[in-house]
């Protein structure tokens, strides 16, 4: 299977994908399975699970005191602002997986960075050690030498907020059934993917700037 394990829907301030334009582009890029990660929110993960022919993983990457923590496999939201321990017991609580998005990412001010990820390391289910949006190589580089210094599953994904990103990185792994299932796939799986330009930076910050203004910004359509 081909799982993109990092997507926005409209559900994050900085996306306009609306759930059928995500599911249409995972369909038209080969993807079997996806992760949808919005920021602080699972609602838009559940919309693309109802009406998704694929299998859809119940996600949310979530703002901590110290950097992002993205919570797979949840059945309820985590909420913002706890501390990095905090979120990783909260989303185990519920059954679900902690990963760690861009932890290196060296401009990014939402990357945790090695310190904090070094102290939070002995907690965490998987490193996400190739994200698309990344501007240098080298930072998901470095994340994957954490990840295998630390024995830790590996993962990788587009960190879409447009159609274009989608499947732009995945992890091919085995089927899964459940939480356990796919981190026990994961640790066999294989990253890949290539990064986005870095203009898609632009579109984010312009989403950003124009959602406020009521009937100025059109969501995305398959």
């Amino acid at each position: 299977m081909r799982v993109d394990l990092h997507t926005h829907t409209h559900h994050s301030p900085d996306s306009l994908m609306a759930p059928p334009a995500i599911i249409a582009a995972a369909l038209r890029h080969g993807l079997d399975a996806v992760a949808v990660t919005d920021h602080n929110s699972i609602e838009g993960a559940l919309q693309v699970r109802a009406a998704a022919p694929f299998p859809v993983i119940v996600g949310e990457e979530v703002k901590t005191t110290e950097g992002e923590i993205i919570g797979l496999f949840l059945q309820r939201p985590i909420p913002p602002r706890l501390s990095p321990e905090e979120t990783i017991a909260a989303i185990h609580e519920q059954g679900g997986l902690a990963y760690v998005p861009h932890p290196l990412d060296r401009w990014r001010g939402e990357a945790m960075g090695r310190r904090v990820l070094e102290r939070i390391i002995a907690q965490v289910d998987a490193i996400e050690v190739f994200n698309a949006r990344t501007l240098a190589a080298r930072d998901n580089a470095l994340a994957r030498q954490i990840a295998e210094a630390h024995g830790l599953p590996m993962g990788a994904g587009s960190d879409a907020h447009t159609t274009y990103e989608i499947g732009r990185a995945y992890v091919e792994i085995d089927g899964f059934d459940d939480a356990a299932s796919f981190l026990a796939a994961l640790r066999h799986g294989r990253t890949a993917g290539v990064l986005t330009t870095p203009f898609i930076h632009g579109m984010t910050t312009l989403v950003k700037l124009c959602r406020p203004v009521a009937g100025r910004c059109v969501r995305a359509r398959p």
